[in-house]
């Protein structure tokens, strides 16, 4: 990896674990769109390094604060994320990158509509949601996890509408992304995905990784609740965007190879005729 490329991803895991410390997620979303983006890496990879890097820092920021995990909630949401998390892995490999797009811009465009409707309304609901509605949202959330590494959009949105502390909520959220980055390691390490590079990238980016997780615990924002959910709902919004802009701007790309060589051997041909031609 070029030099240039390498801080990019570093400074994008450095913003994005900042961001996860002070709202429960946006390390993988943060990382993807910046560095997918900015063309600095492949989306492959990135996907698998965030799962890597993503583990050392949420132990940072659960160790001294595990106690304000809901644990009801939390526990509830498990039943649905390790199945969804498995099956989104086994779909990513099985659906056509055709479909694959269409799903992540659709995606996008929901979790950018909630997002509004959360900042509009910030006010969470006058009390808890049903206990099968954290397993049918931890389903979705790991089946997005799972296709996308973005780490449940689903479970965001509903464990800030409920009657929880952002503490409690942002808590609850780092223990399962760190169940989810998990499971996605242990697929893959079973499929042989943890190669040297992927490994070194990890490395390097670890360090960075805890000391923002580090820095936002030892200066943390002074905000109210209130100003901490429409920050964490902006983001949310940012988040669709991202994703719609990768299901846009990378498609192009995987179409291009394919026309860029046809035109290649038309123009081959064609140098190969006139050779022909000119031959007594």
């Amino acid at each position: 990896m070029e030099t240039t490329s390498l801080v990019i991803v570093v400074l994008a895991v450095a913003l994005g674990s900042y961001l996860q410390a002070c709202t429960g997620f946006a390390l993988g979303i943060t990382v993807l769109a910046v560095t997918v983006l900015s063309g600095a890496a492949p989306i492959e990879l990135m996907a698998t390094v965030i799962s890597v890097v993503a583990l050392p820092g949420i132990a940072i920021a659960l160790r001294h604060h595990w106690r304000h995990i809901d644990r009801v909630c939390f526990l509830r949401s498990l039943f649905g994320l390790i199945p969804g998390t498995l099956l989104g892995l086994w779909l990513l490999g099985t659906l056509e990158q055709e479909y694959t797009f269409i799903v992540q811009a659709l995606l996008g465009a929901l979790i950018i509509a909630g997002g509004v409707a959360l900042f509009i309304r910030p006010a969470p609901r006058p009390a808890r949601s049903s206990s099968g509605s954290f397993a049918v949202m931890g389903m979705f959330g790991g089946l997005l996890g799972g296709l996308f590494s973005v780490p449940g959009p689903p479970l965001i949105y509903h464990y800030y509408r409920q009657p929880l502390s952002v503490m409690s909520i942002r808590t609850s959220l780092l223990a399962l992304s760190g169940v989810m980055s998990l499971s996605r390691l242990l697929m893959q390490a079973q499929q042989g995905q943890l190669d040297s590079e992927v490994m070194l990238l990890s490395i390097s980016c670890i360090p960075v990784a805890a000391l923002a997780t580090w820095f936002y615990l030892r200066f943390p924002l002074k905000l109210s609740d209130l100003a901490m959910r429409r920050g964490a709902f902006a983001l949310f919004i940012a988040m669709g965007l991202s994703i719609a802009l990768m299901a846009v701007l990378v498609r192009p790309t995987t179409e291009r190879q394919p026309q860029a060589a046809s035109g290649t051997q038309a123009q081959m041909s064609s140098i190969t005729l006139q050779a022909d031609h000119s031959l007594p």
